[in-house]
């Protein structure tokens, strides 16, 4: 249900009901009447609809980022994160924080070491 199209739609019926009021036609004039009384509860019905519809949007919202927030904390170790204690897989940074991905990094040269997905350097 389009919430505009039966706003405009109760919109029309007002304008018909003043042009009809001015020849005074009770009948015409009750009909038009009950017209805008159901094009407005279609308003009503409508408007209740997308606020449930919002509230149930801003749910699913604040559960996906809940679940977006990772749920290990990771160490720091060489510029890179371990996780668990094993400081012998060492992670992107920059593909935890911004994916929630584990990207293993390997030695490059010196000490710096290199995301294979990211091509991100840390030291």
């Amino acid at each position: 249900m389009d919430i505009i199209s039966t706003i405009d739609n109760s919109l029309t019926l007002l304008s018909r009901l003043r042009e009809i009021s001015k020849n005074i036609n009770e009948a015409e004039i009750k009909n038009v009447i009950a017209d805008l009384s159901l094009e407005l509860a279609d308003a009503k019905l409508a408007a209740a609809d997308l606020k449930e519809q919002i509230v149930e949007l801003r749910e699913e919202v604040s559960a996906l980022k809940a679940h977006k927030q990772p749920e290990e904390k990771p160490d720091i170790k060489s510029g890179c994160y371990y996780f668990d204690g094993d400081s012998s897989r060492l992670y992107c940074t920059a593909c935890f924080d911004s994916k929630g991905a584990k990207s293993l990094t390997s030695k490059a040269l010196g000490d710096y070491r290199m995301c294979g997905v990211c091509q991100a350097v840390a030291k």
